[in-house]
């Protein structure tokens, strides 16, 4: 009995380190990811892995913002809104007792035992919470030898009237063929969306996060691949194609909605638009980080004039003929394209369609490529970046006189509505993470 307590400290001692060095990078673990183990129940983003050395012992690797071990505990939230039920933040005060202490768990209604406390976000600290509906979030204190609810001293939230869709946390503009790297936080509605080959995850394509449940990207992503949902992911928040970090937000494919009418007989891709729902495997949406956040739908029937300058930004091949995809995200500028100049000196009336819109550079130097099909064309309006074009087809990259063609997602803001509302998923806006 003695030997097996020794052994079972040993081992649990070595699990703790291990554990440690990974975090801090020194040794990496090998460990599965995917939402396949679910025995995590990771909130917020965070995605579960299991490590092979102890095939039972599984962790949430946290996004960015957040920690606890289910990813609970929201580290940049610095006030509440309403009552504060949802408040999940670090707020404490110096004499509130933890809610797993043992005089709490023996003597109060609420504390970390509960079969109820991670939705009520109580657990092993002693950070301010409202689990009974409160007029403000609380925490345990003692006085003399009585246990007492003692109101908090947190700010409460300013309401937001205005929506957060199109904002990014810095506004550099970036000079993808001829275009420059970015970083994530200047196309924080960029997204990643990969298919299983074989066991292995490949790029397939972009997309645009315009919902926390809806990621638009291109019917033809799709046209020729396999039907399967279970063989997607999409990918939040990622700046480098090949590797993860804690930026990102991974998420499993639970629909996909291509436009019905889209066809590719034309010479071009008509009515190239599609829709892709999102969660994770504990059934949540993409929650907003600075590296995350949706971006806005145009105004119905807006026309931005010729040589409006837009961004685009994607993962594809910087030329033609390159064999590999980029490995960080790139992003660069161009101009629209009259829709008469298009298809009267570039293309014609049959390939280009008023479904579509054009842009390019005066240089011929900068174009999306193979691989940033789906992923957005953003042009500022009215001090936000909106999502005017989805990459769509083009006449090789950067050749002159072929500028990119853009599905004109004006024209589908009825179809983009009506699917999202069929399935009764519109949700609230993304959490502000300010």
């Amino acid at each position: 009995m003695k030997l097996l307590i020794i052994c079972t400290a040993a081992l649990a001692t070595l699990v703790t380190r291990l554990d440690a060095a990974y975090s801090k990078k020194h040794y990496k673990l090998p460990h599965k990811y995917g939402p396949e183990y679910k025995d995590c129940n990771c909130l917020n983003g965070g995605t579960c892995i299991t490590y092979y050395l102890f095939s039972r012992i599984n962790r949430c690797l946290c996004p960015e913002g957040y920690s606890g071990i289910h990813c609970e505990i929201d580290t940049d939230s610095k006030c509440y809104m309403e009552n504060g039920e949802d408040y999940r933040g670090t707020a404490t005060e110096k004499e509130c007792l933890p809610w797993d202490l043992p005089s709490v768990i023996r003597r109060d209604r609420y504390h970390a035992d509960l079969e109820s406390a991670l939705q009520l976000g109580l657990g092993k600290h002693n950070y301010c919470r409202n689990p009974n509906g409160r007029s403000r979030p609380w925490c345990y204190t003692k006085k003399r030898f009585s246990i007492q609810e003692t109101p908090c001293n947190i700010q409460k939230c300013r309401a937001e009237s205005e929506p957060t869709c199109g904002q990014r946390s810095f506004s550099k503009y970036f000079k993808i063929v001829s275009g420059s790297q970015a970083e994530v936080e200047s196309q924080p509605w960029i997204a990643g969306i990969f298919q299983n080959i074989k066991g292995t995850d490949h790029f397939l394509c972009g997309g645009s996060l315009i919902d926390p449940c809806w990621v638009l990207t291109a019917a033809h992503c799709f046209h020729a691949q396999l039907k399967d949902k279970l063989a997607y992911k999409v990918f939040l928040g990622k700046s480098i194609l090949n590797a993860t970090d804690n930026k990102e937000q991974v998420f499993m494919v639970d629909d996909i909605i291509s436009h019905p009418d889209f066809t590719d007989e034309t010479g071009g891709n008509e009515n190239d638009i599609a829709l892709i729902r999102i969660k994770t495997a504990s059934g949540q949406c993409a929650v907003e980080t600075k590296y995350v956040r949706t971006v806005c739908l145009p105004e119905k029937n807006l026309h931005l004039p010729d040589n409006t300058q837009c961004e685009i930004s994607g993962y594809g091949k910087q030329d033609f003929y390159d064999i590999f995809y980029a490995q960080r995200l790139m992003s660069a500028n161009v101009n629209l394209i009259s829709q008469r100049k298009c298809t009267h000196e570039y293309y014609d009336n049959i390939r280009v369609t008023d479904n579509m819109v054009c842009a390019g550079d005066s240089t011929w130097k900068t174009d999306a490529c193979k691989g940033d099909s789906g992923g957005p064309m953003v042009c500022e309006h009215n001090g936000r970046m909106m999502l005017y074009g989805i990459v769509s087809w083009g006449d090789g990259c950067a050749k002159k006189n072929k500028p990119g063609v853009y599905t004109r997602v004006t024209r589908y803001l009825s179809w983009i509505e009506s699917n999202m509302n069929a399935v009764h998923t519109k949700s609230r806006p993304l959490p502000d993470r300010k």
